[in-house]
């Protein structure tokens, strides 16, 4: 088992080629979500060595606690917490997928585009992912990327489409298949209204019920690695409260479906996509908003959506590809106030990471310090089991050495990792934020 004791040093090849190894092997008995968060913990490794930007120390630390998690879980739901019922390929024949938008990321090194389908005979979302290794002088925008053609098509025609394809297939976490020898069997037409016409377990009237439907869902950590699962459209009957925060960079909406639920829309602004807030702000200020698409969640008590693309009578608004520098006057929101429960658990989840980064082994004083200062906070805000957990490892660290400490180190980062959710998930709901001036 992976121990955070060598921390992002530990991508040296013969370690990142271990753990391609110990992927290929989970892969071949059918533990598919270890294989995958294996295969994510080494493209963090990679990205260390390389000094690319999605490396982050808490997507280190989250992976490591996952394999941990996962490893313990096994033996009380094997097919939930491996994936061992699900095929590594499956072939899909004469397929129909309806876009549903497309999300733009990357680093100084590279682009990636994540294009969102519906699946409606199978009532799943996919993703189709593409990413381009760019040279020291390139640098392009959502909009440039979105002129790029993927299956003959440009990239923006793609996200706003239905696609028919006659030979396709889909992985194990959902993210689908296509080679560029069955481009000729594939045909992209406009989406049209085809997202009304989605069965209910995409296209949502009542999101309350949905998700109450949805039930009790296990653990972060040991849910199924299912790419696009939270995936949805929204049926739209009013938008109310469309603001922007200028210090947290994030447009927020009140979108209300059929049945009345209240769902927040909220938008961070992506640097990658400078005219992205304002494309959004002005579909969803149209009056005729018929549908969003986006990842469908939960947090303080409220149902948010973040958003992937916009359906009008005008068409589908994709904001990561709009042009513009992002310098149209939005009407301002005052920020929401800090949840103090919030902060200090995510102080104590950063202080972890850092361990992580590190190494165990390799902690300075100053490390050491803000670990326990963190415990000091959690015991602030009365959460004393979890301050513990902290105190263990900080004082397992000081008496027995990296070695021994590691297993509090894991426990405390899957009992705050999982108590952060939790937390996100059912604290009260804040009202929505006065009104400020104008950006």
């Amino acid at each position: 088992m992976l121990r955070p004791l060598g921390a992002a040093s530990g991508g040296r090849p013969v370690f990142t080629g271990s753990l391609r190894r110990a992927e290929q092997a989970l892969t071949a008995v059918s533990h598919h979500w270890p294989a995958g968060a294996v295969a994510d913990l080494r493209d963090q490794l990679e990205a260390y060595a390389a000094r690319a930007g999605r490396y982050a120390p808490e997507r280190l630390a989250l992976l490591l606690a996952e394999l941990h998690a996962r490893h313990r879980a096994a033996d009380r739901n094997r097919v939930g917490v491996l994936g061992t019922s699900e095929a590594p390929v499956t072939p899909l024949r004469r397929v129909r997928l309806v876009a549903l938008g497309c999300r733009i990321g990357g680093t100084a090194r590279d682009r990636t585009a994540e294009t969102y389908f519906a699946h409606a005979a199978a009532g799943t979302a996919l993703v189709l992912r593409k990413r381009w290794e760019l040279t020291s002088d390139q640098a392009p925008t959502g909009h440039e990327l979105s002129a790029r053609r993927l299956l003959g098509s440009p990239l923006r025609a793609l996200a706003t489409a239905n696609v028919v394809s006659e030979h396709t297939a889909r992985a194990a976490d959902r993210t689908v298949i296509l080679s560029r020898g069955r481009i000729a069997a594939t045909s992209i037409t406009p989406v049209g209204s085809a997202w009304t016409e989605l069965p209910d377990r995409l296209l949502l009237r009542d999101t309350s019920a949905h998700l109450r439907e949805a039930g009790e869902r296990p653990p972060r950590l040991i849910r199924p690695r299912v790419e696009a699962d939270a995936v949805r459209v929204i049926a739209v009957d009013t938008v109310d409260d469309i603001g922007y925060d200028p210090a947290g960079q994030y447009l927020e909406a009140v979108l209300r479906d059929p049945a009345g639920n209240p769902v927040h829309l909220r938008a961070e602004y992506n640097p990658l996509c400078p005219g992205g807030l304002d494309a959004l702000a002005a579909a969803l200020a149209d009056g005729g908003v018929r549908c969003v698409s986006g990842v469908l969640s939960r947090a303080r008590g409220r149902i948010v959506l973040d958003p992937l693309a916009v359906l009008t009578p005008e068409g589908v608004t994709v904001p990561d590809f709009a042009p513009g520098e992002g310098d149209t006057r939005l009407t301002t929101i005052r920020p929401r106030p800090s949840d103090p429960i919030t902060t200090a658990l995510e102080s104590a989840l950063s202080a972890l990471a850092d361990a992580a980064h590190h190494g165990l082994r390799h902690l300075t004083g100053t490390s050491r310090t803000t670990l326990a200062d963190t415990a000091t906070h959690l015991r602030r805000v009365g959460l004393h089991a979890t301050a513990r957990l902290v105190d263990d490892l900080t004082g397992t660290l000081h008496t027995q050495g990296a070695t021994a400490a590691v297993p509090h180190w894991v426990a405390a980062q899957i009992h705050l990792t999982t108590s952060l959710d939790l937390h996100q998930e059912n604290a009260p709901e804040t009202p929505m934020a006065e009104r400020g001036g104008g950006r």
